[in-house]
């Protein structure tokens, strides 16, 4: 009866070296498929939100989500019959400091409190971020985050997210709507005030991946220089790049911030920055019709 040979140190070193290499070869592109199936789950969302947004606008002639939030400048929303605050009763960001924290997203806010959007659509799946914990589509609500009204802080279930995961409720930023202040021309536009359909360029970025420069108060994340980084992509796909919907309605993977308008100088929009001063300054807003500058 032959004996059993056992495996040498040799052959065993062998075996893992070649799985190592095979690991190797096949790591990147796993990774890339990952990433690739993240990338296209992220048009979607937007895609969905773009469809969403067209609904809102149907139904609100022609004007994109607004209720006054988004700026550090205050000033309640103009009665111009533009503005959610004139159509319903949400309180603009100077007298409701839950919407001046919170910032940009609660304009988009009112597409899940009116019912045409679910708050997952907002989550891009290559982030971190978790779908928002708020389902009461009453006015006191108009945030993604959870917000207690009688200390104005984030519940303690939405504070133990914040503070233990370190990520927001929503991936995406959108069109900057708080230009307000226009009622000074050196200042802004006071047309541009709250996205059109068709007064605005259909070639007007109104929702991307992150803003890479800024966040909201509540939301610690990181962000990057623009002095060192002015053309930098969002975070959202390891900066390589992100996805962006257009007022047209479409939806594109764009490899450079610069794809919003083509400008007069011949290059196109940066998405991410306002046509005057650094997209860090939170006084900032858009000067023109055709001035993209995506906020969270």
């Amino acid at each position: 009866m032959g004996t059993r040979r056992g495996v040498t140190l040799t052959e065993l070193l062998a075996a893992m070296g070649g799985m190592v290499c095979l690991t190797a070869v096949l790591c990147p592109a796993l990774m890339e498929a990952k990433d690739s199936a993240e990338q296209t789950a992220c048009a979607a969302n937007l895609s969905r939100i773009g469809e969403a947004l067209r609904l809102y606008a149907g139904d609100h002639d022609g004007f994109l989500p607004d209720c006054g939030a988004a700026s550090s400048l205050g000033g309640a929303p103009p009665a111009d019959g533009r503005h959610v605050a004139s159509r319903f009763n949400a309180p603009g960001s100077s007298a409701w400091p839950h919407v001046r924290a919170v910032g940009n997203q609660a304009n988009l806010w009112i597409l899940v409190q009116e019912g045409y959007a679910a708050a997952r659509l907002f989550v891009c799946p290559a982030t971190s971020d978790r779908p928002s914990l708020n389902d009461d589509r009453s006015d006191s609500i108009m945030g993604f985050l959870a917000m207690d009204p009688a200390t104005g802080c984030p519940t303690p279930a939405e504070d133990r997210f914040l503070q233990r995961v370190a990520a927001g409720r929503c991936s995406y930023s959108y069109q900057n709507q708080f230009v307000h202040p226009g009622t000074d021309p050196e200042v802004a536009d006071p047309k541009n005030a709250t996205t059109h359909i068709l007064l605005h360029p259909a070639t007007l970025a109104i929702l991307a991946d992150r803003n890479p420069y800024t966040r909201t108060d509540l939301v610690n994340q990181p962000i990057v220089s623009p002095a060192d980084q002015p053309e930098a992509n969002s975070p959202n796909h390891g900066g390589r790049g992100q996805n962006v919907l257009y007022l047209g309605g479409d939806v594109r993977w764009q490899e450079s911030p610069r794809c919003g308008p083509l400008r007069s100088d011949g290059r196109y929009d940066n998405i991410y920055w306002p046509d005057a001063g650094p997209p860090d300054d939170p006084t900032n807003i858009p000067r023109t019709l055709d001035d993209s500058y995506l906020v969270p």
